[in-house]
């Protein structure tokens, strides 16, 4: 006698793979960076053989690319980033934006890292134009904007570009977070007081008279 039991639908076998074959890729780009990171290795660390990476992604590159998008991509929805109210102090406005530039990098490091040893590699740019734009684009207009701000009301010198002035900024609170995630660097002052001493000598620097203006 037959049963009269309705048969499951059929699922894609191939489905999961692909999405193990995504973690794995994270996790091995990450690790070895997407240069050193191979399709063999990635393989065995989602637990399929190669033929099967080949046949959802192709080459290495779309593996990347599919990576990168599942993240990034414009179809994902992202968190907005969380841009800080500016104030009329530009020294309480630094620190905020420092503080959330330290906050993003610390929650983003793995990928952050995987990123800097890919920049000689320029079939890799546009990965890390992607990520850019999804990830600090928000916070550097802000930022930007501000020092703008500043700029125009004859808080800072003149001969200063505002662009450079934010650049220079972020790129003092980027090797700070750096150097504090490296288990090879022992750090003999906080955070705190390094985000400090980077506010202070911006405003040192840049300002028409720091005791006045900030």
């Amino acid at each position: 006698m037959k049963s009269t039991k309705p048969a499951r639908p059929q699922r894609s076998p191939l489905l999961p793979a692909r999405e193990r074959l995504l973690t794995a890729a994270a996790r091995v780009f990450s690790r070895s960076g997407l240069a050193g990171a191979t399709t063999r290795e990635i393989a065995r660390e989602a637990g399929v053989n190669e033929v099967t990476l080949f046949r959802h992604f192709h080459t290495k590159e779309g593996l990347i690319a599919a990576v990168v998008g599942q993240n990034f991509g414009p179809q994902v929805k992202l968190e907005p980033t969380a841009v800080p109210p500016t104030t009329a102090n530009l020294r309480t406005d630094l620190n905020a934006f420092g503080r959330c530039y330290e906050k993003i990098l610390n929650e983003n490091l793995p990928l952050v890292r995987t990123l800097i040893g890919e920049v000689q590699h320029e079939q890799h740019a546009s990965h890390e134009k992607q990520v850019f734009r999804a990830i600090f684009l928000p916070l550097k207009e802000a930022l930007f904007a501000r020092v703008e701000t500043a700029r125009k009301a004859g808080q800072l010198l003149g001969r200063m570009r505002s662009d450079v002035l934010a650049d220079l900024f972020f790129a003092t609170i980027f090797t700070g977070v750096l150097r504090r995630s490296s288990m090879n660097v022992k750090m003999e002052y906080s955070a705190h007081q390094y985000l400090e001493s980077a506010v202070d000598l911006f405003l040192h620097g840049a300002c028409v008279s720091e005791g006045k203006r900030a």
